[in-house]
């Protein structure tokens, strides 16, 4: 059995976009929605063309490599873009004002596996439990669980839409982190001391006291007019 790239050329004949096919009944071809240009100019669109055809090579055998796996009813779901893809996009549409640990759980995600492209076959047991182990060693108190509660989340809606056959994650608890590091209050004493302070630049101060009577953060100040 075999995985054949089939290119087909724009209306324009610019560019060629590309389909894998490895079988003549449904479901046994998929379109990539990548693309080379027909005439490259110059080396920018050459080293877009190269980097296009080793992404398809790629994915060309990652389908292959499911095929003698025996994993059947392969979806074109699946193979139309990386995971991160995914998982970006069912941040937009699930986010909840005013609770932000789903971006936040994405956001860390990515720092963890630190690259721009993950395929659904690469996201196992063993990477859901080291990213737990990631997070337990970043983040003090509830973070940790909060944050792999919601990647959990995001596995067992993606399982549902048929990228893995069981969560991969399923078996594995969010934990949180015991060794929690008290943290220091402003007291009554500092606050008075601190707008006593002479300071170069009142506007600082200013904007960390309007922090202090709204629990805004200064992230959420700093674009304020």
């Amino acid at each position: 059995m075999n995985v054949v790239l089939t290119p087909r050329i724009s209306h324009d004949r610019q560019k060629i976009y590309y389909s894998m096919e490895w079988g003549k009944s449904a479901g046994k071809r998929v379109s990539t929605g990548i693309f080379t240009y027909a005439m490259p100019i110059g080396p920018v669109q050459e080293d877009f063309n190269k980097r296009a055809l080793e992404l398809l090579e790629a994915r060309r055998l990652e389908i292959l490599m499911d095929l003698f796996d025996n994993k059947n009813n392969l979806t074109s779901r699946k193979y139309e873009h990386n995971f991160l893809i995914y998982y970006g996009q069912y941040v937009k549409r699930n986010k909840v004002a005013g609770n932000r640990h789903l971006e936040c759980s994405y956001s860390q995600f990515k720092k963890f596996i630190n690259t721009k492209y993950i395929s659904p076959r690469d996201i196992t047991e063993e990477l859901s439990f080291n990213f737990r182990r990631f997070l337990l060693n970043h983040f003090n108190g509830e973070t940790p669980a909060n944050y792999f509660s919601r990647f959990k989340q995001v596995l067992k809606a993606a399982s549902k839409q048929g990228y893995f056959k069981s969560n991969p994650a399923q078996d594995i608890p969010a934990m949180s982190n015991r060794n929690k590091k008290r943290k220091n209050n402003l007291e009554v004493g500092d606050y008075l001391k601190l707008l006593q302070t002479p300071i170069t630049n009142e506007e600082v101060r200013d904007a960390f006291v309007f922090c202090c009577y709204t629990g805004l953060r200064w992230c959420d100040v700093y674009s304020l007019t």
